[in-house]
């Protein structure tokens, strides 16, 4: 196999997708908290599973093609901060394919070292111990490929480095040293090179394994009532290519019968989607450009339920923010939120669900809350995509810092003025969250056992006990609340009446008579989220 095209690169890509499938369950276990709330595993799937929906969408199979699909793919599917750096991992093969008809093995390693440029300039402080490291490794060790001449000998040594890297990681993080676990996202990034291997000795893809929503993540986006009801995509072909003109004479068509109009053009393909409540119509025009090759309609009422939030003009501000919960996603809309994605520890929002999202406010500016810091990746790219009005991220880490700082909100203040208002409003309320431990392990010295009530504030563990009510007093101490007076306790899935009588009971022992309020908050993994102020 002296080369390969765009038709092997497909395959490649599907069965790097089916390999990091069939161990979805293990690298989402490698967590340094013993904690079940690992999602590294989900967030890549879902990612690699978006690049196979572009794939299967594609007309031509040249390899600049197959690259484009697959680089905008895992871009819009990216979730989580290893899906993000994922997707510009293939990008880095994307850019480095450009113009190219065939590779040969040599390029293989030339593809792995533009997507190490492209991930390292994508991370802002990068980490070694990570995915990074996995490319890090090869690129250093290509010399020793710089001869082989067929592709199963060198994806074969590409694996085999990777595989090395992957157990180097807990000497580069102690964190994972001290966890006894490997990085998950170098980890799946070895599977994936895995998969891209049994590609170059003829195995298919198992294609269930490309679309099953097994361990993928599900993001409900916020409701509302539709204006329009119908999901409307259409592919045109013809003999001629399309003009700049008629590309934008058909947008400016699908505007005028409806929102969320996008064109895609690519020679002579004309790729169209638009939610219209009169795809008929849609049909009608796109007959009068050319061929039409593909017809997609989808009744978006039957699809979603949703909850109405149309507004009638303009404003100057909007918001946007992520939650894990119903209960949550009722107080930030009741503290003028308008849109709400459904977001958190293990269901991690795409940067497509977080672009929908901010297109949908009808606002000048939008501020967007990520509230996880494994959000804020996919945010960012999502923001950038953005054309049409301002969006300002706020680095939320928790849905606690963006109800204070939803609650600073003036609508008479300026926009910098209210960037530094919420930022301040963020970091002065105490965020915990109290979860139990799903197996022992060892964090910064201290021996935990499966069972103890844990207590984080961000990633730290500040305290851990046999009791909820011991492992909240040990936290409660080891923490300045000089001049703090309010608790909110936010109650998750697995809340229970009789604990929250003992979270107020320690609170009213350790404060001064403290106010305390208690809110469904229907988060899962976590049961309680507490809020000092």
């Amino acid at each position: 196999m002296p080369k390969v095209n765009g038709k092997f690169m497909k395959l490649a890509f599907e069965k790097g997708t089916e390999e990091l499938a069939l161990h979805v369950d293990e690298l989402n276990a490698l967590n340094v908290f013993p904690v079940p709330d690992g999602d590294t595993g989900s967030n890549m799937l879902a990612t690699m599973r978006e690049g196979c929906k572009y794939l299967e969408q594609l007309t031509k199979t040249d390899l600049c093609s197959v690259m484009e699909a697959v680089k905008n793919g895992t871009l819009m599917g990216a979730r989580g901060n290893s899906g993000v750096i994922l997707s510009q991992i293939f990008r880095g093969f994307a850019i480095y394919c450009e113009k190219k008809k065939f590779l040969e093995p040599r390029d293989i390693l030339g593809m792995i070292k533009e997507a190490k440029k492209v991930a390292y300039k994508a991370v802002m402080k990068p980490v070694e111990g990570t995915i990074l490291t996995v490319l890090r490794r090869i690129v250093e060790r290509s010399e020793e490929a710089a001869n082989f001449q067929d592709f199963p000998e060198i994806l074969k040594w590409v694996v085999q480095v990777a595989e090395e890297a992957v157990k180097e990681t807990p000497k580069l993080l102690p964190v994972l040293r001290e966890a006894n676990v490997v990085d998950a996202g170098a980890k799946g990034l070895f599977y994936i090179f895995k998969g891209f291997y049994a590609a170059t000795l003829g195995e298919k893809p198992n294609l269930e394994l490309l679309t099953s929503k097994n361990g993928e993540v599900t993001v409900e986006l916020p409701v509302e009532e539709l204006t329009f009801q119908y999901c409307t995509e259409v592919m045109i072909k013809r003999e001629n290519n399309f003009s700049d003109a008629e590309v934008e004479r058909f947008r400016g068509f699908l505007e005028s019968v409806g929102d969320s109009a996008v064109v895609v053009h690519d020679s002579a393909i004309l790729k169209t989607h638009v939610h219209t409540n009169n795809p008929g119509l849609v049909i009608e025009e796109a007959l009068k450009y050319g061929e039409i090759l593909k017809v997609k309609v989808d009744n978006m009422k039957l699809q979603h339920e949703h909850v109405v939030q149309q507004d009638e003009q303009r404003r100057k501000y909007g918001f946007v923010a992520v939650s894990p919960g119903q209960g949550i996603s009722m107080i930030l809309r009741n503290l003028g939120v308008d849109q709400i994605v459904r977001g958190g520890q293990t269901m991690n929002p795409s940067t497509a669900d977080l672009k929908i999202a901010i297109e949908r406010v009808n606002a000048d500016i939008v501020f967007v809350f990520p509230n996880n810091p494994n959000i804020h990746m996919a945010a960012k790219q999502a923001a950038e995509q953005v054309n049409n009005k301002k969006v300002v991220l706020i680095p939320t880490n928790t849905v606690q810092e963006c109800i204070s700082a939803m609650m600073a909100f003036d609508p008479n203040e300026s926009e910098e003025a209210l960037k530094q208002k919420f930022k301040e409003a963020a970091s002065y309320i105490i965020a915990l969250s109290i979860t139990r431990a799903i197996r022992d392990a060892k964090h910064n010295g201290t021996k935990i056992k499966k069972g103890e009530y844990m207590i984080l504030k961000g990633k730290s563990l500040i305290a851990h006990g046999q009791s909820l009510k011991q492992a909240l007093h040990r936290a409660l101490l080891a923490l300045d609340l000089r001049g703090r007076e309010i608790v909110t306790i936010f109650k998750g899935q697995d809340a229970r009446d009789d604990d929250v009588a003992v979270l107020e009971n320690v609170f009213k022992n350790v404060m001064d008579n403290p106010q305390i309020d208690v809110q469904e908050g229907g988060q899962p993994h976590y049961p309680y989220l507490l809020m000092i102020e």
